[in-house]
């Protein structure tokens, strides 16, 4: 084979090789890109949620309203006040800020866990109304019945829940929170609530498979 025909034969080699190498690699860009959801950096979310709350003596319907700041795609810091009617001439209130914690991530179906502090104000018409008796113990034995009873105190508020993304926008986000009302000793509050949540920037939760 003469010196021109060998460097033709090493021409043909190499283009064949660069074709080859250009599929492969447009084939594993096309292949990454099917697989690898796009990201987003944070988020503004908009929530309101209904469910139910015990406090140890009674049980009643719940009420309320989040604003959220999802910081990154795994941490997010919400605002939350929430109104629950105990019935009897008992209601509360409690306001929080706590955060949230995305345990999986870009999913369909993700589930989280959160804490955080906040203050709650239990009010009862009446020292005749049934109380639990961490506020019992702090009416004062003063003769006649007393009116308008209103007791603030902070607390720590823990949980978990699932998020439920039914599109880039909107989720369901039922969730499960234990508060700790503080005042020398504990007072326990559980609730279980269901939030219909409103993500103003897009949120993608799945791989965007592209064809």
């Amino acid at each position: 084979m003469g010196p021109e025909k060998a460097g033709i034969h090493m021409r043909s080699i190499c283009y064949v090789l660069a074709v080859v190498c250009t599929t492969v690699m447009c084939r594993a860009t096309a292949s990454a890109q099917s697989v690898q959801p796009a990201e987003w950096s944070h988020a503004t979310t908009l929530s309101g949620f209904a469910g139910g709350a015990a406090n140890g003596t009674r049980t009643g319907p719940s009420l309320g309203g989040a604003a959220g700041w999802e910081v990154t795609p795994r941490f997010a810091l919400d605002g939350t006040g929430t109104c629950t009617t105990f019935g009897g001439g008992a209601d509360a209130f409690s306001a929080s800020m706590r955060l949230r914690v995305r345990l999986a991530g870009h999913r369909s179906v993700d589930p989280f866990v959160q804490g955080g502090v906040g203050l709650y104000r239990a009010m009862f018409d009446s020292s005749e109304t049934e109380m639990p008796e961490f506020y019992r113990r702090r009416v004062e034995p003063l003769p006649g019945e007393l009116t308008g009873m209103t007791f603030t105190d902070p607390t720590l508020v823990t949980g978990g829940g699932v998020s439920i993304f039914l599109n880039r926008h909107f989720a369901l986000r039922p969730e499960a929170e234990v508060t700790f009302v503080l005042r020398n000793g504990a007072h326990v509050v559980t609730s279980l609530l269901v939030h219909a949540v409103f993500h103003f920037e897009e949120h993608p939760v799945t791989p965007t498979v592209r064809r």
